[in-house]
């Protein structure tokens, strides 16, 4: 089952490299909601990452975000957890040390306040993808 999602997971990233969001459940992509992503699986980039994001989620949200940071070359995968509630997508990016959340319904970028220090990477560059995908439809 694993090396099924792996293989479906990584087939997704390949076609989407501005970035997903997928329930595990499904393997659909997720279409609404508040994306923020878990402290436990930051900075997880390739097989070996994928496979911890992969565990993790199975034993949580069942949902996992991935992106490709031009900038390195590699692919990032999170655990993440999507909420219908912007203030507690909120509260849990900030409990999770994140810089931003994402609003997959309007592939709008959230910066958080007051943010601690040790976010993620994401923002910078997802913004930057996030931007060249609004600016091709």
């Amino acid at each position: 089952m694993m090396k099924v999602m792996k293989e479906s997971i990584g087939e997704m990233a390949n076609q989407n490299p501005l970035g997903f969001t997928v329930d595990l459940t499904t393997l659909k992509r997720s279409q609404a909601g508040f994306q923020s992503p878990t402290l436990e699986t930051q900075n997880c980039f390739g097989d070996e990452g994928l496979e911890k994001v992969l565990q993790h989620a199975m034993a949580h949200d069942k949902k996992v975000g991935g992106w490709l940071d031009e900038d390195s070359g590699s692919f990032y995968f999170d655990s993440v957890r999507i909420f219908t509630n912007l203030d507690a997508a909120i509260q849990f990016g900030r409990e999770n040390k994140q810089i931003a959340i994402f609003d997959i319904t309007n592939l709008r970028l959230i910066k958080l306040e007051n943010r601690r220090r040790g976010g993620s990477r994401r923002p910078s560059h997802f913004i930057k993808h996030t931007q060249k995908h609004l600016n091709r439809k």
